[in-house]
């Protein structure tokens, strides 16, 4: 899942026009294959309790990522599904074993017949969610994995097949799509949404190295959500929780350890481009450092923010999911898959910061953002996020309508009429209604 190769990309806005509308009207309006409902926002974790390789589920791995604000667990035997539902959890499944080099071969009647007794045993269970079926394929792949999860569909219409997708530093190679490397991933998201015909995107992008912040993690936010939009699905995020290069310090290319307030700052974007799930890389699992959890169960510095910021994730992607995604827009650092702020963010904040275009290996410091959401053709909700997970914001609001501002722990609402003040955490933000 991490072996892509980081590629230079380049600078410049793609919500704003030209490349990103030319990619997003090539996508077909799509029906969901399923009848799955995708329901609460997801919160879960690639590699972890249940994850192949990873420690197996057990009750007491159940009991703390409950406490920790975990809906969704991973799991591949049956009976793990009883333990799941047992603490009110959702399973993706992944029941393939040595299965999984043959399901190419799902017309062949042996291989066809194993794997039906498979989906056969847990398609009626109560805990099941979705069934996991691959992870960063090329796009000669995408046409296989249809023709995979159209015979699990028909074995099972209630349930979605999860493909994930893989980041804009990916090369061509990897993409299965030559060309300039933007285009190439708008291509490959395009194919994938044409063939694969997802109930739900997901993809994982993870910018935090030790020689500083690689510049498109807002792109690959940006390029995700306006395709999920266009396809009428909802996307998930996967995001950087630990390194994988353990003992790699020294290299400035390798991935860096997050602390909890890069994590804010994770979670807050992946709610305000208004994602339906989320999922940690990693939870615990070997090879791994600084995870959340170790491998002995033992806690992270992490655990008790991601305990707070799930259940705050959960409750915004349930106001923001009936809206309609409109841009994001940046004051101060300006970096790709953002909009330069101007009218359409609404809101005037001061103390203003001028536009900076941002440069490579950088943070968004004294950067804020807010991305709109719309219904009815009318703005409804707006997200103000800051970017700036190494300091605190003190920000005065001007609304152009009395507003309102969300408390995702308690969820309720509060009015902050049309001028008020904002104090803003490191890497966190608010959710505003206008009235």
């Amino acid at each position: 899942m991490r072996t892509a190769k980081l590629v230079s990309l380049g600078h410049g806005t793609f919500i704003g026009r030209r490349l990103g509308l030319l990619a997003v009207s090539g996508l077909l309006s799509l029906k969901l294959f399923a009848a799955w409902d995708p329901g609460e926002p997801v919160t879960t974790y690639w590699a972890g309790p249940g994850f192949p390789g990873s420690p197996a589920l057990s009750e007491t791995w159940l009991s703390q990522l409950k406490e920790g604000g975990f809906n969704t667990v991973w799991a591949t035997k049956p009976e793990d599904l009883d333990l799941a539902a047992k603490y009110g959890m959702r399973v993706i499944y992944r029941p393939w074993g040595s299965l999984y080099g043959k399901l190419s071969q799902i017309d062949d009647a042996e291989v066809a017949k194993a794997v039906g007794e498979l989906v056969d045993r847990v398609k009626n269970h109560p805990a099941l969610y979705v069934y996991s079926l691959f992870d960063e394929p090329p796009a000669e792949k995408f046409a296989e994995l249809a023709h995979i999860k159209e015979w699990i569909g028909k074995r099972d219409p209630n349930h979605a097949v999860w493909v994930n997708l893989l980041p804009t530093y990916a090369n061509n190679k990897q993409l299965g799509v030559e060309g300039e490397i933007i285009r190439a991933y708008w291509e490959h998201v395009r194919l994938f949404g044409e063939v694969f015909r997802p109930e739900f995107i997901t993809y994982d992008h993870y910018q935090l190295q030790n020689g500083g912040d690689s510049p498109n993690y807002l792109l690959n936010l940006g390029i995700i959500r306006q395709s999920a939009s266009a396809q009428g699905v909802p996307f998930w995020n996967g995001v950087q929780a630990c390194t994988w290069r353990p003992g790699a310090a020294a290299s400035p290319s390798a991935p860096r350890i997050p602390g909890p307030d890069e994590m804010r700052y994770l979670v807050y974007t992946t709610a305000a481009y208004g994602a339906r799930g989320i999922y940690y890389y990693v939870y615990c699992h070997p090879g791994h450092e600084g995870s959340i959890v170790s491998l002995d169960g033992k806690l992270d510095v992490k655990f008790e923010t991601i305990k707070t910021l799930n259940r705050e994730f959960i409750a915004i992607a349930k106001e923001l999911a009936p809206m309609r995604f409109v841009g994001a827009y940046l004051q101060g650092a300006h970096a790709p898959g953002s909009t330069p702020w101007c009218e359409q963010a609404l809101l005037k904040i001061t103390p203003e910061t001028p536009i900076t275009e941002l440069q490579p290996g950088k943070e968004l410091t004294n950067t804020v953002m807010v991305t709109r959401f719309d219904k009815n053709g009318g703005p409804t909700h707006l997200m103000v996020v800051n970017m700036d997970y190494r300091n605190e914001r003190s920000l005065q609001v001007t609304s152009p309508t009395e507003t309102e501002r969300f408390n995702p722990l308690t969820r309720e609402w509060t009015r902050v009429g049309k001028t008020f003040n904002l104090e803003l955490n490191r890497g966190t933000g608010v959710l505003l209604r206008l009235k």
